[in-house]
């Protein structure tokens, strides 16, 4: 069985434009970071939020629900339903058992907690495209003035259902699936995040930890965060996806990014 858990904090921002989905029974983690300022940005991301969570559990593969969210900002912007410009960025997983579909619209991230940090998931952003051409370093692009300009969004641009990353994997004890904003990564640093998931408290405490270090350092944006457990033991000649991996950061301080 697996266990979902999730956690927000306004922190230093006026509204809280993140918007989450813990539910264990549904099988659905979720993380959506709204942009477009107040009276748009929560709108999107609870649009967003809403539609993905209704299509999957009326069977809508995750694809077509990611997409389908894009559709709906945009038809809301139409109809007067927010502002003009507004979007917002998505990380899902969705569950059957122990095995999961994950996708990503954005820079909101899945990380893979097995012993070292695993970032699974990567940006769709400016410092990511920056990476990936060996412009800028992986320790340049934790500072870069860019780092949170974003190159896809829901809400924004053109794209298509086969468009949007999907990556299979599965969930053992042992291992826990972090979903987070931008909030929590830009405000507290990998290996530390990493410490704060080897650690021998809940998942619930966990969180916890994770929003304070995030507030103790100042975050200034919105901070959520989404944590999935498993009981699961794997099974003989169980064939275990393989994940790719975008970064890694070890509780010793180790870190290391992979481009694409």
């Amino acid at each position: 069985m697996i266990s979902i858990l999730g956690k927000s904090n306004i922190a230093q921002r006026a509204t809280n434009e993140d918007r989450f989905v813990a539910d264990s029974n549904w099988g659905i983690a979720l993380v959506a970071d709204g942009m477009g300022g107040p009276a748009a940005g929560e709108i999107a991301a609870s649009i967003v939020a809403n539609q993905v969570t209704d299509l999957l559990d009326q069977g809508t593969p995750l694809a077509a629900a990611v997409y389908s969210a894009h559709q709906e900002v945009l038809r809301a912007v139409e109809d007067g339903r927010g502002k003009t410009g507004m979007g917002s960025t998505v990380v899902v997983a969705h569950f059957s058992g122990h095995h999961f579909e994950l996708a990503w619209i954005g820079d909101s991230r899945a990380y893979l907690w097995n012993g070292e940090l695993r970032q699974i998931s990567r940006d769709h952003s400016q410092v990511e495209a920056m990476m990936s051409r060996g412009e800028i370093s992986y320790s340049e692009a934790i500072s870069h003035p860019n780092k949170n300009i974003i190159t896809r969004a829901i809400g924004h641009g053109k794209f298509n259902e086969h468009d949007i990353p999907l990556i299979k994997g599965a969930l053992f004890h042992g291992e826990k699936l972090l979903l987070c904003s931008d909030g929590l990564y830009d405000a507290v640093a990998a290996c530390d995040i990493a410490r704060v998931m080897n650690s021998a408290i809940s998942s619930e405490h966990q969180l916890d930890q994770l929003l304070a270090i995030a507030l103790a350092n100042n975050g200034a944006d919105n901070i959520t965060a989404v944590l999935v457990d498993s009981d699961v033991i794997p099974q003989e000649n169980e064939i275990i996806p393989t994940l790719p991996l975008v970064a890694i950061a070890r509780i010793d301080g180790f870190t290391e990014h992979f481009t694409a």
